[in-house]
């Protein structure tokens, strides 16, 4: 077929619309350059519809004539394997960044080593005592042991009650993160705001980077708080919807997403137990009466029964009073109690008496010595496998911390490398579509001066 003396207009004109589409998808990865989740984009350029014909009506392939370019899609260069990589690794480094913060708080709760935790005032008790039988008869050493009592017994309860705060906040977290108004509710009900506008964009046959990117970046931000699966959104014939997904949580086989509904009502049953279950298996795990708090409070309330069991023994068989008191309260799930009260037989605030507190002949020391040589028995030896065991767990979780966080940081920067955006190879894309453009449009007026040298100076006599 003829071909227009114009089409190189066309052609010189699609040339500058492309790599002026190109110049601007450039600018807009240049100013999103430190936005967080934002995904680096690409002009798409293909050769444009060729015009098949030539001379005699030709059809063969020498005669076709190409008519430029065309800038089919921008492309968002995302790697959905490193999405599914980083936030598996996301899920781990959030739990183990919440057990950190728990444990650390466990770890000053116990307050050890140091003077105000129980083993230095353990250690106060038997050298009280110790006095005692060294001078059986004196009243300050007496007095001096009474305070020595009151003041084991109260550091067992402060530790209980630190450790029971430590588990009802690890509760009150969870509760809160699971709210109608808390970062999670939040984050379901903008996803599947997201997916109603991408599906509505895809539908139109539209692109919706920028909202694909809000709604990683907030899938990114689930992955810290427990599993995420996502799963194409699928219509009544089994179909994928365009541009929308099914999210799911945790082990849990239902959508908390599903399409463009979360789901109603708000309910968050899925499975939190096992490695790898985020922020809210480490709190649910801190805060429930079978965890590793529950278990240090009871570790606890056995050193104290100990405490109290061998004291009193020795003292009992003597014919005197009962030095402690055990608490017979169950350990309540974020709950405090005192693990030992001082006996009422030895305490005058409670009736008792002071000169005849301490059992055992008069002026003798058979039952103080016996009692002093109580150091560093079962009851101090277990008081210190709590904080040994403590100790290794703190230690523990901070280097799962650490292996997660320098795990999790390798993975984002492998993301990086394909979805961020680099200044320097940015600008050296501006130069060169730039270049495109100046080349475009230098195409043109040449194809302009052409036009001009046709039809004003063809056929002109003398020219």
């Amino acid at each position: 077929m003829p071909i227009s003396s114009f089409s190189g207009i066309e052609t010189a004109l699609r040339g500058l619309l492309a790599q002026q589409r190109a110049i601007e998808v450039t600018g807009h990865n240049i100013a999103n350059e430190s936005t967080p989740g934002y995904s680096r984009q690409r002009a798409n350029l293909q050769a444009s519809t060729p015009l098949i014909g030539g001379p005699w009506g030709s059809t063969s392939a020498y005669a076709q004539l190409g008519t430029g370019v065309d800038v089919t899609g921008i492309d968002r260069l995302r790697d959905r394997f490193a999405d599914v990589q980083l936030r598996a690794q996301t899920t781990k480094l959030g739990e183990a960044s919440t057990l950190s913060g728990l444990y650390e708080q466990v770890e000053l709760s116990i307050a050890e080593p140091g003077d105000k935790g129980v083993a230095a005032q353990l250690g106060r008790l038997w050298s009280a005592w110790n006095d005692v039988a060294n001078s059986p008869t004196s009243t300050a050493g007496r007095q001096v042991l009474l305070d020595a009592i009151r003041t084991t017994a109260d550091r067992f309860a402060t530790v209980d009650a630190q450790l029971a705060t430590v588990q009802k906040q690890a509760a009150e977290e969870y509760e809160s993160r699971i709210s109608e108004t808390g970062p999670i509710r939040q984050a379901v009900q903008e996803i599947a705001e997201l997916n109603a506008a991408i599906g509505s964009a895809a539908a139109r046959g539209e692109g919706a980077n920028d909202l694909e990117d809000r709604r990683d970046l907030l899938l990114d931000q689930l992955s810290g708080f427990a599993q995420v699966r996502i799963e194409p959104t699928l219509d009544g014939s089994g179909q994928p919807v365009a541009g929308k997904v099914d999210v799911y949580l945790g082990s849990d086989t239902t959508p908390v997403v599903a399409g463009d509904q979360p789901r109603q009502p708000w309910n968050l049953a899925f499975g939190l137990g096992g490695p790898g279950s985020g922020s809210l298996g480490a709190l649910a795990s801190m805060a429930s009466a079978t965890g590793p708090i529950a278990s240090y409070r009871q570790q606890l309330a056995d050193a104290a029964n100990g405490l109290a069991d061998a004291v009193n023994a020795l003292h009992v068989a003597a014919g005197g009073p009962p030095i402690f008191e055990k608490s017979t309260a169950p350990i309540v799930e974020g709950v405090a109690r005192r693990p030992l009260e001082s006996g009422t037989g030895i305490d005058p605030a409670k009736g008792g008496s002071l000169s005849a507190f301490v059992a055992g002949t008069a002026g003798g020391n058979e039952v103080a010595t016996k009692i002093a040589a109580l150091r560093n028995g079962p009851s101090d030896q277990a008081y210190r496998a709590l904080v040994g065991t403590i100790g290794s767990n703190v230690a523990d979780v901070r280097r799962q911390e650490a292996t997660a966080q320098s795990l999790t940081d390798a993975l984002q920067d492998r993301r990086d490398s394909i979805s961020g955006v680099s200044s320097d190879e940015e600008m050296a894309n501006l130069v060169r579509f730039q270049r495109g453009y100046q080349a475009a449009a230098r195409t043109l007026t040449t194809v302009d001066e052409l036009l001009d040298q046709l039809i004003n100076r063809t056929g002109r006599v003398g020219l």
